[in-house]
Parts: structure tokens; sequence; C-alpha cells
């Protein structure tokens, strides 16, 4: 994880010092951004997955770096803030107002490699990185674990839904079935009611014949 290019741009064109450690195109694509970017604000933009800009802009200046994206945004902020410090220091407002094009390049070239250095082989840096990781970790495992539940819990809330719906069933299945019972039951004494009071009228009319 490091910077790669740092830059201090006044309005929208005007490049007072810049400072990349590799050879690239990242200075005209830095360009590019300046137009397009928010006045009076710090931003993170992504580029191509791998890298980040980052900037601060205040009062019509833009302090602008490009790292790789596992450098943190506290990083790389705190980076920024430094080289903007720094660079008001050293230069009051009127030489920064008035600078032409590249005006500070011979004089603040160094202080830009420096803190570039410094904040690139800062082990506290691999720590942060590290500690971000094991958080990131955490979260999708406690993500994941929260899924897990949310999903149990709905299994559960399908088989609670399940097993009422099947006891309701049985206790209707068991009222029919009762019913049918005492129905059957029914129809059968009247059965034997009817058969009985037949043979008892055979009876009464062989009595009466003979």
């Amino acid at each position: 994880m490091s910077i790669i290019y740092a830059v201090i741009v006044r309005g929208n064109n005007i490049t007072l010092v810049d400072y990349e450690s590799v050879t690239s195109n990242f200075p005209s694509l830095a360009k590019k951004l300046f137009d397009k970017l928010k006045k009076n604000t710090r931003q993170t933009c992504v580029y191509e997955q791998n890298y980040h800009f980052h900037y601060i802009n205040e009062d019509d200046f833009t302090y602008l770096c490009l790292a790789d994206a596992l450098l943190s945004k506290a990083t790389a902020f705190a980076f920024l803030e430094e080289i903007k410090e720094l660079f008001c220091e050293k230069f009051n407002e009127n030489i920064r107002r008035q600078a032409i094009n590249y005006g500070m390049q011979s004089q603040f070239v160094e202080y830009l490699k420096a803190k570039m250095n410094y904040y690139n082989n800062d082990p506290e840096n691999e720590k942060i990185v590290r500690l971000q990781k094991q958080l990131t970790d955490v979260a999708n495992q406690m993500s994941l674990t929260l899924d897990q539940i949310l999903d149990r819990e709905d299994q559960i809330q399908i088989l609670v839904h399940t097993t009422q719906t099947m006891t309701t069933f049985a206790g209707a299945m068991k009222t029919t079935a009762t019913q049918v019972r005492k129905d059957q039951e029914s129809r059968a004494l009247r059965t034997k009611l009817f058969i009985a009071a037949v043979i008892v009228a055979m009876f009464l009319v062989i009595y009466l014949l003979y």
C-alpha cells in the first residue's frame, strides 16, 4: 500500500507542485478531475478499483493524492492535511495566489517527496490495514451469522405455522369423525327400533288372528 502521486493545484489548471514515485499517466488523469471536483470539501474517487484519488479542496486550492486501494482513507487524508499545513506555513497567501504554473516545484517538491516516503513506510499503516481487514472479516461473519439466524427464524416460523395448521386440521378431522360416529350410532339405533317395532306389530297381528 502506498501513495503514488501528489499534487497541489490552484483553481482548475494551475499546478503549483507535484511529485510521483513512479512514472505514470496519473498526472494527466488528475488534471481531468480538477474541473469536476467539488469546492470546499474532501472526497475519495475510485479509479479502476485498484487506486483511489483522495483530495481536499479549500479556498480554491486542491491538495490531491493517488494511492493504491489498500491505503486507508484516514492515512491518505492525514497525508493531505499535513502537506496542506506545510504548504500554507511556507508560503503566504499572496505568494500562493500569484504563483505561476509549477512556480513552487523547486521549493516544495522535496517536502512532498519526504512526506510521501514517510507515510508509505510508516509501520503503523500496516497495523491499520490489518485491523481494517479484521474488522471487515468480523463484520462479514456477523452478517453471515445474522443471515443464518434470520433464515432459521423464518424456518421456525414456517414450522410453527405448519404445526398450527396441522393441529387445526387434526382438530377439525377429530370433530368431523366424532360427528360421523354419532350420526352412525343414531342411525343404527333408529334401525334397531324400527325392526323391533315391526316384530312387535307382527306378533300382535298373529295374536289377533288366532
